[in-house]
């Protein structure tokens, strides 16, 4: 059953659907105020054209006065009708077109200002954040702007709305302009012909028909349309906003019963227990026999709070785990221990487990609860901070993938002592570069302890590693760009040449080797270019040299069939993989780097040249070397 039409009328639908009924009754309202006070506002007028001065310093005061007042129409409660009748009326019709074109253009020009400014900003303390600008384009059009400039309230509502929606300032000036132009003409014209019959009332509605007969005749003109097709040419929009929050936590002996850091993370203020699903790189497992019998002791301490659903599932280590083979065993695994997505799943290893683990989290019920336990110092300071999940395909690295924050991050410094002198300076290689591109204190930090890092002392490795988390986090959370949308990917310097380089050696050379020769070989072709100095250069060089970096692997020099460098094919396969624009992040200095969308080859062969070379005699540093 329909309801009735005047209750239609008043509900936030109907106001839209009954908009000549809405118009009737505004102007119902204009006309009545008038009829009620037309004699007092007459008599005003005919008191104030007593005191009308003569005298032309007088006569331009008040034409400043008119113009201020109509100037700040929109902020004082004066009605710009009156003020432009008592211009008229005071300075004649030509005073009077002028006085009132040049008052309308300062009143539409302060209402965007204000709307551009003032209320955009009230609107955010007002914690409106879900408004957008141009979110209220389809509600106010040039014509809008045209026609509304000759209704009392809507000329000053529309202005306002106009600079709030950043409506486009040079068309705002040049619309708003010339529909003032038409306005003061109308003004002085009409008024030059009514005030003298004392027929205010009349001058008042002209100046609102107008307008309403101008969208009268448009809509007349306008073709008609079926409503369905008026419908399907609006577009809708939807915007919304995610808030990530995922502490990055430093602890030792994580799984000790008497360390609150894990529970803290895992215990939530609601009914029941948490369950747990672990899963653990399988090497660890080896090297550690001892773990899963202390995280059982673990959580049968915490029981109360706390369920670990089954035993630790290994899972294989380094790249084999990034296979959809293991993808697929690790959803079966999820499946058959019923998780849902209230469930944890805790991930225990290296950056490529995380990544697999993460990938799996991510799409497993279409987003799992995830805490990363690091147990390598490249995924303690890199791998294990970041939003980047993924699994390697069809012979691309990290082809499939998502960007999914975990939960927390808990980096525990005692998983590193148990690695192997190679792994354990291998994750140094990411230190060294988010110092080379973001922090030249931190390198110079890097190049005095050298010799304490490459033995990985305690205290400066410690360091190292906390630092190092706190660039990329900075950098993940501070940049503005943490999924990626951009070509700009500053964290990958030197990754184009160490992805291909891990593939090319079928991953014996670590993560962390490869970017230590994919980003001596970008500051040698810096150098090449003249964006990098010949001091800077070797200090990079030497510092990689001696954390005990190899800067020569063989895969340096493989070639194809044709004698293209196999190495150099990476950069090709890097563009595909960015999206189709290339971006390469080069350094200009130490701690600083910018985007290079070409790379000219011959210039990159002679940095591969050279780098197959380094500690040799073709490796020179004088001022013209390879310039």
């Amino acid at each position: 059953m329909k309801r009735s039409s005047l209750p239609r009328a008043f509900s936030l639908k109907g106001t839209a659907e009954n908009y000549w009924l809405s118009l009737l009754l505004f102007s119902t309202l204009v006309v009545a105020s008038f009829l009620l006070f037309e004699e007092q506002i007459q008599q005003l007028l005919n008191q104030l054209g007593g005191f009308l001065p003569t005298d032309p310093v007088q006569r331009t005061s008040l034409a400043l006065l008119l113009i201020a007042l109509l100037a700040l129409d929109v902020l004082l409660p004066v009605p710009s009708s009156l003020v432009a009748l008592l211009a008229v009326a005071a300075l004649g019709a030509i005073g009077g077109y002028l006085v009132i074109f040049i008052g309308l253009c300062l009143g539409a020009a302060l209402g965007y200002w204000l709307g551009a400014g003032y209320f955009r900003l009230l609107s955010t303390w007002l914690g409106l954040r879900s408004w957008q600008p141009g979110q209220l384009a389809y509600r106010l059009s040039t014509l809008s702007l045209v026609c509304l400039r000759g209704v009392p309230v809507l000329a000053e509502t529309s202005v306002l709305a106009a600079g709030m929606q950043r409506y486009p300032l040079r068309q705002f000036l040049l619309v708003t302009t010339l529909a003032n132009a038409g306005l003061a003409l109308a003004y002085a014209a009409i008024g030059s012909l009514l005030v003298e019959q004392h027929a205010l009332l009349a001058t008042i509605l002209a100046s609102m028909v107008l307008p309403g007969l101008f969208l009268g005749a448009r809509s007349l003109l306008k073709p008609r349309e079926a409503p369905a097709r008026s419908d399907q040419a609006q577009a809708l929009e939807g915007r919304f906003e995610v808030s990530y929050h995922y502490p990055v936590l430093f602890t030792d002996h994580v799984f000790q019963v008497d360390n609150p850091c894990l529970h803290q993370q895992l215990a939530q203020p609601r009914a029941g227990r948490t369950t747990v699903l672990v899963f653990v790189d399988e090497h660890l497992l080896l090297c550690s026999p001892q773990l899963p019998q202390q995280i059982d002791a673990y959580f049968t301490a915490h029981a109360a709070d706390l369920h670990l659903q089954a035993a630790p599932i290994p899972v294989p280590a380094g790249e084999l785990s990034k296979t959809p083979e293991v993808l697929q065993q690790l959803y079966a695994q999820m499946l058959e221990h019923g998780l849902d997505r209230h469930c944890y799943v805790l991930a225990l290893g290296g950056g490529a487990l995380l990544d697999a683990v993460g990938y799996a989290c991510a799409t497993f019920h279409r987003g799992m609860r995830l805490i990363r336990i690091p147990t390598t110092v490249l995924a303690q300071n890199d791998a294990g901070i970041g939003v980047k999940n993924g699994i390697n395909a069809f012979a691309q690295k990290n082809l499939l993938g998502a960007f999914y924050p975990a939960t927390a991050v808990i980096n525990d410094f005692q998983w590193l002592l148990s690695l192997s002198p190679r792994d354990q300076i291998a994750g140094l290689a990411e230190a060294v570069k988010v110092a080379v591109i973001k922090d030249a204190a931190f390198f110079q930090w890097m190049e005095q302890q050298a010799q304490a890092l490459a033995t990985f002392e305690h205290s400066a490795s410690r360091y190292a590693i906390r630092r190092c988390a706190e660039l990329h986090l900075g950098h993940i959370t501070g940049a503005g760009d943490p999924f990626e949308r951009g070509n700009g990917r500053p964290l990958d310097y030197g990754h184009w040449a160490a992805h291909k380089l891990e593939n090319l050696s079928r991953h014996r050379l670590r993560h962390g080797e490869a970017v230590a020769v994919g980003m001596a070989l970008d500051a040698l072709y810096a150098n090449a270019c003249g964006l990098l100095s010949d001091t800077e250069t070797q200090r990079l060089l030497q510092l990689l040299e001696q954390l005990g970096f190899n800067l020569c692997p063989p895969e340096l020099g493989l070639k194809d069939a044709q004698g293209r460098s196999l190495v150099l094919i990476g950069l090709e396969e890097f563009r595909q993989h960015l999206g189709g624009q290339l971006s390469i992040p080069m350094l200009n200095r130490l701690g600083h780097s910018i985007d290079v969308h070409h790379i000219d080859l011959p210039l990159m062969e002679q940095a591969l040249l050279r780098l197959a070379s380094f500690g040799g005699p073709d490796v020179a540093w004088s001022e013209d070397c390879a310039r």
